[in-house]
């Protein structure tokens, strides 16, 4: 059994309140805060480009009905934990996907530092290439779909879409392609502040009830092996930060975060950290990437953890507001910790900077959003805004603060 780590006290009073957006002004550069000390803003679903309506109300009702179904099914302490992480619910596929992500090169260029994709093995090529409801729209006689990439979709290898049959449009739909934009913007701009990667494995539900869904191939050994390849190939070691350089002469993973291990900015220049959200935490899916790796020994990628785990210097807290103490004591003890300023397109929707501000003063280093400008495609002010230079000083253990 894993003992987790009971985290320190809660914190003053006192709510500590985001430092200025004006990060990566030469007084700040002159301190040379470590990574774990900055804060960065990134996107959510980096890659996503808008489903074609019709395709989404074809689909939508029944993956509704299956994740209620789903839900039904959960242990208490999971529906719990799935509460936390979508505060405003998912029962409507149509609004909570409804947002527009920028072009990835344009989000880089305008400092974002995080970018998720979220990941498909397709070995043989082709998987997701004419989605079910594209097929059964033809069918009807409608030819002006919303385009995808077809020619990339059939050559084998990784997959970057979020939800098979559903929301499946991607500017880069090979995992290769995502690398190869982001290894050329980083060509042009050698000197830019460090990228996060969040990288999340998908399985898709629609494939095991609806007829003639795709069926998601278990994300297993050569699945991973393939990411971890591609990211070594594409981008070069030179610009990878990885776990066993995080490690060093640590025992464990987890102890080098706790002990701050993590290198100062001016040594991440131009690097990208690869990390992977874990679906449920269900670190068992995890068994062929961690396997005689207990620290993630020779990986690309870090692995979100608890806690306790040998391996966590990653931690997800999707939602500040529900234990707000969570995040600052995380950051605090060494961890880097992803969060999210709006969710599910709720807070955007009713242009409530609530959680958005509340998120950012917690300290987490990577905090994702669907909305980088305003107005957004709501029509309000929700937006926030990617720092100059690409990070500001952490607000909670920061030394680089004026």
């Amino acid at each position: 059994m894993v003992k987790h780590l009971t985290l320190g006290a809660a914190l003053a009073a006192a709510a500590v309140m985001p430092a200025a957006a004006g990060a990566g002004s030469p007084a700040q550069e002159r301190a040379d805060p470590r990574l774990n000390e900055i804060q960065v803003i990134g996107t959510h679903n980096s890659y996503a480009i808008p489903a074609d309506a019709r395709a989404m109300a074809l689909m939508a009702p029944q993956l509704a009905a299956l994740y209620a179904a789903m839900t039904q099914q959960l242990p208490e302490d999971r529906r719990a934990a799935l509460a936390e992480e979508h505060p405003a619910g998912i029962s409507d596929p149509a609004i909570s996907l409804d947002y527009v992500q920028m072009p990835l090169e344009a989000q880089l260029r305008m400092g974002v530092r995080s970018i998720e994709l979220d990941l498909h093995p397709d070995p043989a090529g082709g998987l997701y290439a004419d989605p079910l409801p594209y097929r059964q729209l033809r069918a009807q006689g409608v030819r002006d779909l919303a385009p995808i990439y077809t020619d990339a979709l059939r050559q084998p290898g990784m997959k970057v879409l979020h939800v098979a049959d559903l929301d499946f449009r991607s500017q880069c739909p090979a995992f290769r392609d995502c690398l190869s934009l982001m290894r050329r913007w980083s060509d042009a701009n050698p000197a830019h502040s460090p990228v996060f990667v969040l990288l999340e494995p998908k399985s898709s539900a629609l494939g095991r009830v609806v007829e003639g869904a795709a069926m998601v191939p278990p994300f297993d050994a050569s699945a991973f092996e393939e990411v971890d390849a591609s990211i070594r190939d594409i981008l070069g070691p030179g610009r990878i930060f990885t776990p066993d350089q995080l490690r060093g002469d640590h025992a464990t993973l987890e102890q080098a975060a706790l002990a701050r291990a993590w290198p100062k900015l001016s040594q991440m220049r131009g690097k990208f950290v690869f990390l992977y959200l874990v679906p449920g935490l269900n670190l068992q899916t995890f068994a062929p990437y961690m396997q005689d790796r207990p620290s993630l020994q020779g990986r690309a990628a870090f692995v979100q953890g608890l806690p306790g785990m040998a391996h966590t210097a990653f931690v997800l807290v999707d939602n500040a507001l529900t234990r707000p103490e969570r995040i600052p004591e995380l950051v605090r003890a060494g961890y880097i910790v992803r969060s999210r300023a709006d969710i599910d397109t709720d807070e955007a929707r009713r242009n409530d900077p609530d959680r958005r501000d509340r998120t950012l003063a917690s300290g987490a280093q990577v905090i994702s959003t669907d909305y980088l400008a305003a107005p957004n495609v709501h029509g309000n002010r929700y937006h926030v805004a990617p720092f100059q230079g690409g990070w500001r000083c952490n607000p909670v253990i920061g030394k680089c603060r004026r």
